[in-house]
């Protein structure tokens, strides 16, 4: 088993409120290929956010370990991301003078300077910077600009959107990853990471709202004209429907969750009059059989609520559906 230390080795690990998933990858002529997978129940994380350290080392050292059987190698260091309600985003502006009497030609160097004077902005001792995703460059006055370098100007200005989240949710999943006995490589914001895979670059230009549903925690995220414009994570995702269906039939927590996914929906009029399914209660002692339909009384107001509560932070910021004209794009799980 070789070590998973070279350059064209990339090993990616998502913490998640249910659960860990690992991915080993091999950068082959630009090509990404998997050879790795890797997934562990997490009873380490409530919320997004880490509860019991233990449990989420040991969460990650199993699916890590799972994922390495798979590709033949040995994994030393890892990318992860990280979620929770408490990472959001501000929108920052930064400027730099390229020239103080003639037009310059406007270099990397130059955007650079202008992105750093971004991080200016007043944050409470106990948050940091996590990313910084650029909305548009302004050279003098011109703005709208997406990529300013090879222009001239004498002045370059730049809005951006900030993403931050508390000093201590770096430091923990600093020390749970060293726990589980692996190098911290980096560190990824989760939604910006789903919004990459998920979303085409036509959305973004036009307009699209993701939503990422997860167990623990929603992450909403706006795009528009290209440019991330809003980023919010909540703390409600799809365990809430599947504690409902637990306590509602009196059945234990994972057979619900199985039932969710296999039988789930929203709507009565989508289950036939025979489609019965059969449950022992908690302490398999008895069974029962339960119609389908019955799931809706638990599904449906815990979705509408869900979608509430997204409507709630939209509006809050001023977010409107003129921002995501192209659409709602749903992931997760």
């Amino acid at each position: 088993m070789s070590v998973a230390n070279a350059e064209n080795i990339i090993v990616a690990v998502d913490i998640g409120t249910s659960k860990v998933c690992t991915i080993i990858a091999e950068i082959v002529n630009e090509e990404i290929d998997v050879i790795g997978i890797g997934v562990a129940e997490n009873k380490g994380v409530t919320k997004g956010s880490i509860s019991d350290i233990d449990e989420a080392a040991n969460a990650i050292r199993k699916s890590v370990e799972k994922a390495e059987q798979m590709a033949g190698v040995k994994v030393e260091g890892v990318i992860v991301s990280i979620s929770g309600k408490s990472i959001s985003g501000i929108i920052g502006h930064g400027m730099t003078s390229l020239s103080g009497s003639k037009q310059k030609l406007i270099t990397e160097d130059d955007v650079k300077k202008a992105l750093e004077v971004t991080k200016s902005i007043p944050l409470s001792n106990d948050r940091e910077i996590l990313d910084i995703k650029k909305i548009q460059f302004i050279v003098d006055s011109q703005d709208e600009i997406r990529n300013p370098i090879g222009m001239t100007g004498m002045k370059l200005e730049v809005d951006a959107y900030i993403v931050t989240g508390p000093i201590t949710v770096v430091q923990n999943i600093t020390r749970v990853v060293q726990l589980a006995g692996y190098k911290l490589v980096d560190v990824i914001v989760q939604p910006l990471a789903t919004a990459k895979a998920v979303l085409y670059p036509d959305e973004k230009d036009i307009g699209v709202l993701m939503l990422d549903i997860g167990a623990g925690t929603t992450s909403i995220a706006v795009y528009s004209k290209s440019a991330l414009r809003f980023l919010r994570i909540i703390p409600v995702g799809g365990e809430y429907i599947t504690s409902d269906i637990a306590q509602g039939l009196h059945i234990p927590k994972a057979v619900a969750e199985d039932i969710k996914k296999k039988k789930g929906l929203l709507y009565i009029d989508d289950a036939r009059e025979d489609d019965y399914f059969e449950v022992s209660d908690i302490n398999e002692i008895k069974k029962e059989k339960i119609h389908r339909k019955e799931l809706v009384q638990f599904i449906l107001p815990r979705v509408k609520e869900l979608l509430n509560f997204v409507e709630t932070e939209l509006r809050k910021e001023g977010v409107d559906k003129s921002m995501y004209s192209g659409g709602i794009v749903i992931t997760g799980g």
